[in-house]
């Protein structure tokens, strides 16, 4: 029995074709719109805080940080529902200081720029899937610190304004 195959130049060109196509398609498969709630929480000891504004965290939440970190009391600061259209950037102000970029990636993965009182502090890249979350933290004054929490929700359960991707300001990289 022979197995010997032919391989024209052709036929490799062909085949190349095919596989880049192959490629091609399973990327743009993994692209996705995302819906994400972005939180930004502080953590004290303090259990009585001056600001009647912030609201102590749910309880899952609470407990969540509790087994990670030492503070034991955490105030959600501000909340947003955010919409990012696939391989697009969106920006959102969570405080006067605070400014986060978020860029949906491949993988699935999502980059998030920290930018605090118009500066460029820190990039991280993480995945993140339906149900998950990640934090990014920091030191603050007082023996303090502050968290921002980034959970991806099923669509149906996204509380916020899609905005269509034509309308999405273009963010430069």
């Amino acid at each position: 029995m022979n197995l010997m195959f032919s391989f024209t130049p052709s036929r490799i060109i062909r085949l190349g074709l095919f596989l880049a196509i192959c490629l091609l398609a399973s990327s743009q498969a993994r692209a996705e719109d995302l819906y994400l709630v972005s939180k930004l929480i502080w953590g004290t000891d303090k259990e009585n805080v001056s600001k009647p504004s912030l609201k102590p965290v749910d309880a899952e939440t609470a407990k969540k940080f509790s087994n990670v970190f030492k503070w034991k009391h955490y105030y959600e600061v501000s909340r947003t529902n955010v919409y990012v259209a696939s391989r697009t950037s969106q920006q959102i102000k969570m405080s006067k200081q605070c400014t986060i970029e978020i860029t949906e990636l491949a993988g699935p993965s999502v980059e998030v720029k920290l930018i605090g009182e118009g500066k460029p502090l820190h990039k991280i890249v993480k995945p993140l899937s339906k149900g998950e979350y990640f934090t990014i933290a920091g030191g603050s004054k007082d023996d303090s610190a502050w968290f921002i929490a980034i959970y991806q929700v099923d669509q149906k359960d996204f509380k916020g304004e899609i905005i269509p991707k034509s309308a999405l300001p273009v963010v430069s990289k």
